[in-house]
Protein backbone atom coordinates (compact mmCIF):
# COMPACT_ATOMS: atom_id res chain seq x y z
CA UNK A 1 0.00 0.00 0.00
CA UNK A 2 2.91 2.51 0.61
CA UNK A 3 4.47 1.42 -2.36
CA UNK A 4 1.32 2.79 -4.01
CA UNK A 5 1.17 5.93 -2.07
CA UNK A 6 4.62 6.85 -3.02
CA UNK A 7 4.10 5.87 -6.80
CA UNK A 8 1.15 8.50 -6.70
CA UNK A 9 3.13 11.21 -5.00
CA UNK A 10 5.75 10.68 -7.36
CA UNK A 11 3.04 11.20 -10.38
CA UNK A 12 1.88 13.98 -8.81
CA UNK A 13 5.50 15.63 -8.72
CA UNK A 14 5.89 14.91 -12.38
CA UNK A 15 2.26 16.31 -13.53
CA UNK A 16 3.27 19.58 -11.44
CA UNK A 17 6.33 19.64 -13.61
CA UNK A 18 4.80 19.06 -16.95
CA UNK A 19 2.29 21.93 -15.73
CA UNK A 20 4.87 23.95 -14.69
CA UNK A 21 7.06 23.99 -17.66
CA UNK A 22 3.91 24.34 -19.97
CA UNK A 23 3.26 27.59 -17.75
CA UNK A 24 6.92 28.47 -18.09
CA UNK A 25 7.12 27.84 -22.28
CA UNK A 26 4.18 30.08 -23.23
CA UNK A 27 6.76 33.27 -23.31
CA UNK A 28 9.13 30.98 -25.71
CA UNK A 29 6.25 29.34 -28.01
CA UNK A 30 4.42 32.64 -28.47
CA UNK A 31 7.63 34.45 -28.90
CA UNK A 32 8.80 31.54 -31.90
CA UNK A 33 5.58 32.20 -33.45
CA UNK A 34 6.01 36.33 -33.29
CA UNK A 35 9.22 36.09 -35.28
CA UNK A 36 7.67 33.71 -37.96
CA UNK A 37 4.43 36.07 -38.21
CA UNK A 38 6.81 39.16 -37.88
CA UNK A 39 8.30 38.06 -41.36
CA UNK A 40 4.91 37.45 -42.68
CA UNK A 41 3.71 40.62 -42.07
CA UNK A 42 6.80 42.49 -43.04
CA UNK A 43 6.74 40.64 -46.90
CA UNK A 44 2.96 41.13 -47.10
CA UNK A 45 2.99 44.97 -45.99
CA UNK A 46 6.30 46.19 -47.76
CA UNK A 47 6.57 44.24 -50.49
CA UNK A 48 3.15 42.76 -51.37
CA UNK A 49 1.42 45.90 -50.36
CA UNK A 50 -1.75 44.36 -49.17
CA UNK A 51 -3.91 46.17 -46.39
CA UNK A 52 -3.59 44.68 -42.88
CA UNK A 53 -6.96 43.05 -42.50
CA UNK A 54 -6.55 41.14 -45.36
CA UNK A 55 -3.15 39.75 -44.17
CA UNK A 56 -4.60 39.16 -40.68
CA UNK A 57 -7.54 37.24 -41.89
CA UNK A 58 -5.18 35.19 -44.57
CA UNK A 59 -1.96 34.82 -43.66
CA UNK A 60 -1.69 35.14 -40.03
CA UNK A 61 -4.84 33.57 -38.78
CA UNK A 62 -3.59 30.29 -37.36
CA UNK A 63 -1.10 29.27 -34.88
CA UNK A 64 -0.83 30.52 -31.20
CA UNK A 65 0.45 34.26 -32.62
CA UNK A 66 -2.99 34.09 -34.20
CA UNK A 67 -4.76 33.59 -30.70
CA UNK A 68 -2.44 36.26 -29.00
CA UNK A 69 -1.80 38.84 -31.13
CA UNK A 70 -3.58 38.82 -34.58
CA UNK A 71 -7.08 37.91 -33.68
CA UNK A 72 -7.47 40.92 -31.02
CA UNK A 73 -5.88 43.28 -33.44
CA UNK A 74 -8.10 42.11 -36.24
CA UNK A 75 -11.58 42.87 -33.72
CA UNK A 76 -9.78 45.88 -32.78
CA UNK A 77 -9.94 46.99 -36.60
CA UNK A 78 -13.16 45.31 -37.30
CA UNK A 79 -14.65 47.91 -34.27
CA UNK A 80 -12.48 50.87 -35.14
CA UNK A 81 -13.91 50.59 -38.82
CA UNK A 82 -17.45 49.84 -37.62
CA UNK A 83 -17.01 53.58 -36.14
CA UNK A 84 -15.49 53.82 -33.29
CA UNK A 85 -12.61 55.91 -34.36
CA UNK A 86 -9.78 54.24 -32.80
CA UNK A 87 -6.60 54.63 -34.72
CA UNK A 88 -4.50 51.54 -35.73
CA UNK A 89 -1.59 52.71 -33.41
CA UNK A 90 -4.07 52.45 -31.00
CA UNK A 91 -5.97 49.47 -32.01
CA UNK A 92 -2.14 47.88 -32.32
CA UNK A 93 -1.20 49.31 -28.80
CA UNK A 94 -4.10 47.53 -27.03
CA UNK A 95 -3.26 44.54 -29.35
CA UNK A 96 0.23 44.17 -27.83
CA UNK A 97 -0.49 45.30 -24.45
CA UNK A 98 -2.07 41.78 -24.03
CA UNK A 99 1.05 39.75 -24.84
CA UNK A 100 3.33 38.35 -22.08
CA UNK A 101 5.78 40.74 -20.56
CA UNK A 102 8.31 42.00 -22.94
CA UNK A 103 7.16 40.63 -25.68
CA UNK A 104 4.57 43.74 -25.77
CA UNK A 105 7.39 45.77 -25.38
CA UNK A 106 9.31 44.58 -28.24
CA UNK A 107 6.21 44.92 -30.36
CA UNK A 108 4.88 48.27 -29.30
CA UNK A 109 6.92 50.34 -31.11
CA UNK A 110 5.50 49.24 -34.56
CA UNK A 111 2.26 50.69 -34.02
CA UNK A 112 3.02 53.82 -35.37
CA UNK A 113 4.84 53.15 -38.17
CA UNK A 114 2.01 50.50 -39.29
CA UNK A 115 0.09 52.80 -41.15
CA UNK A 116 2.56 54.44 -43.22
CA UNK A 117 4.51 50.70 -44.32
CA UNK A 118 7.15 51.28 -46.62
CA UNK A 119 10.91 51.30 -45.41
CA UNK A 120 10.36 52.87 -41.88
CA UNK A 121 8.82 49.85 -40.90
CA UNK A 122 10.58 47.25 -43.04
CA UNK A 123 13.67 48.57 -40.92
CA UNK A 124 11.22 48.53 -37.44
CA UNK A 125 10.03 44.87 -38.17
CA UNK A 126 13.77 43.75 -38.86
CA UNK A 127 15.08 45.77 -35.55
CA UNK A 128 11.93 43.97 -33.77
CA UNK A 129 13.10 40.67 -35.01
CA UNK A 130 16.59 41.20 -33.63
CA UNK A 131 15.92 42.05 -30.70
CA UNK A 132 12.84 39.57 -29.99
CA UNK A 133 15.62 36.76 -31.44
CA UNK A 134 18.17 37.77 -28.67
CA UNK A 135 15.19 37.90 -26.17
CA UNK A 136 14.30 34.31 -27.35
CA UNK A 137 17.51 32.78 -26.85
CA UNK A 138 18.33 34.19 -23.54
CA UNK A 139 14.52 32.85 -22.58
CA UNK A 140 15.94 29.47 -23.80
CA UNK A 141 18.84 29.87 -21.72
CA UNK A 142 17.29 30.96 -18.72
CA UNK A 143 14.47 27.99 -19.40
CA UNK A 144 16.90 25.54 -19.39
CA UNK A 145 18.15 26.77 -15.96
CA UNK A 146 14.12 26.93 -14.90
CA UNK A 147 13.79 23.56 -15.91
CA UNK A 148 16.68 21.81 -13.97
CA UNK A 149 15.32 24.07 -10.82
CA UNK A 150 11.52 23.21 -11.11
CA UNK A 151 12.66 19.39 -11.36
CA UNK A 152 14.63 19.30 -8.46
CA UNK A 153 12.02 21.06 -6.41
CA UNK A 154 9.35 18.56 -7.56
CA UNK A 155 11.20 15.47 -7.17
CA UNK A 156 12.29 16.44 -3.97
CA UNK A 157 9.29 17.33 -2.24
CA UNK A 158 7.95 14.21 -3.41
CA UNK A 159 11.00 12.56 -1.72
CA UNK A 160 10.24 14.65 1.19
CA UNK A 161 6.28 13.38 1.29
CA UNK A 162 7.14 9.72 0.44
CA UNK A 163 9.50 9.82 3.81
CA UNK A 164 6.82 11.69 5.86
CA UNK A 165 4.19 9.37 5.25
CA UNK A 166 6.57 6.15 5.74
Amino acid sequence: MSALGALLVLWGAGGLYVLRRRQDMLPLRLGRALLEDLAVLRRQICLCRAPLPAILAKELCRGPGAQALWEPLARRLERAQAGEGVSLPRCWAAAVRELPQPLGELLAPLGPLLPAGGGALARAIDETREELTRYLRREQERQSMAARLTAAACLSGAALVILVLI
